[in-house]
């Protein structure tokens, strides 16, 4: 079919049916135009250029009532299938629900599409999107179910991943076969999709992993005592990575804090970090010297890291991870990018009260300028 077919085709499309589409999909085609009519004259010039792409909606909306498969067949462009996966009906969930690392990986083209699924006793788990930039590792992990579940996969896994027995949902995570021992942390799909989620992963501080690697995700449903098992082809991925090793250090009130690295990317701000007590002090010792006033109610130092740039701007938190050996507690923590490489980062060290509160402490703040 030749593109004044495929023109004719699409007006045919839009009038005659127009009228009997469902109110669910007219509902979403109606918020795809809004969000049409609220962008900025510059971009609007941009979108006239593509006076064809309300159509290409319509087709869209009418292949979500129908079950035509466009995406992926021989019937569309490359081209064509670019400007589809733009539409919200079938958007990434990178893109519509990410932080702004994962948008921007999405948007970068720095991510991977993946179509692996496993199915048991009528709950299917698919794997749809990758993004390993060697700070973390994020993929779309979404629910099928042959009986209709109004409950989202994202409050299914708060509310309800934990069985009558006492089971607990859970992810073990493979690199070349081999389990690693890292924590792991799940965000919402967002409202346009309710059945996934967003699952985060290999931020913790002392990990070593290949550039390139056979990852292996174990997914355990406690109500069906049913692991799903999934094998995934992954390949870092960056966007310009900035990688400060300061190894710069501070003291205060017994806690000796030091900084072995600082990255910076267009998905990810990233920083690993270390304290302990004086020389040769283990864990124990050292955690009685500390001021109460560092402490939870256990008794154990509560530590907390915020990152801001040169202009003041503190980035949002995604994720991190700590561990303890004999002398030393290691972390690593995530937050969002920089939307332009800063001049210089500064690291701010907190603890909470019991209600909650930030407490500062000043004295343990460091500023690393960026080369």
């Amino acid at each position: 079919m030749n593109q004044v077919e495929f023109e004719q085709k699409l007006d045919r499309l839009k009038e005659p049916w127009i009228d009997k589409l469902p109110e669910s999909v007219r509902c979403r085609m109606d918020q795809t135009y809004r969000m049409l009519g609220d962008v900025s004259t510059e971009q609007m010039q941009v979108l006239k250029k593509r006076s064809w792409l309300r159509r290409v909606m319509i087709v869209a909306a009418y292949a979500a009532v129908g079950g035509i498969l466009l995406i992926g067949s021989g019937f569309i462009s490359p081209a064509m299938a670019l400007t589809l996966k733009q539409i919200p009906l079938v958007e990434s969930v990178f893109k519509l629900a990410g932080d702004l690392g994962l948008q921007a990986a999405s948007e970068q083209g720095v991510t991977t599409d993946v179509n692996q699924s496993v199915t048991h006793q009528g709950w299917t788990l698919r794997v749809s999107e990758l993004m390993y930039d060697g700070s973390r590792l994020s993929v779309v992990l979404s629910r099928e179910m042959a009986e209709k579940n109004k409950q989202s996969f994202m409050d299914w896994w708060i509310k309800d991943s934990v069985s009558e027995e006492g089971l607990v949902a859970n992810i073990d995570f493979y690199i070349n076969g081999e389990q690693v021992n890292t924590g792991w942390g799940v965000a919402s799909g967002g409202d346009q999709a309710p059945n996934s989620i967003i699952v985060t992963t290999f931020e913790s501080p002392n990990l070593q992993i290949p550039d390139e690697f056979e990852l292996g995700m174990v997914v355990f449903i406690p109500q069906l005592e049913q692991k799903f098992e999934f094998q995934l082809p992954v390949t870092k991925n960056t966007l310009n990575d900035v990688v400060l090793t300061p190894e710069v250090s501070k003291s205060h009130d017994h806690i000796h804090l030091k900084l072995n690295r600082i990255e910076l990317s267009r998905t990810t701000t990233r920083l690993v970090a270390e304290i302990k007590g004086e020389q040769g002090e283990d864990i124990r010792d050292f955690m009685k010297r500390i001021p109460d006033k560092y402490k939870t109610a256990g008794d154990f130092l509560n530590i907390e890291f915020e990152i801001m740039d040169d202009q003041g701007r503190t980035m949002k938190w995604i994720g991190g991870n700590g561990t303890g050996d004999d002398e030393v507690l290691s972390y690593s923590v995530s937050w969002e990018p920089f939307e332009t490489l800063p001049k210089s980062v500064t690291v701010k060290v907190l603890t909470r009260d019991a209600e909650g509160e930030k407490i500062y402490i000043p004295e343990l703040e460091i500023t690393v300028p960026v080369e």
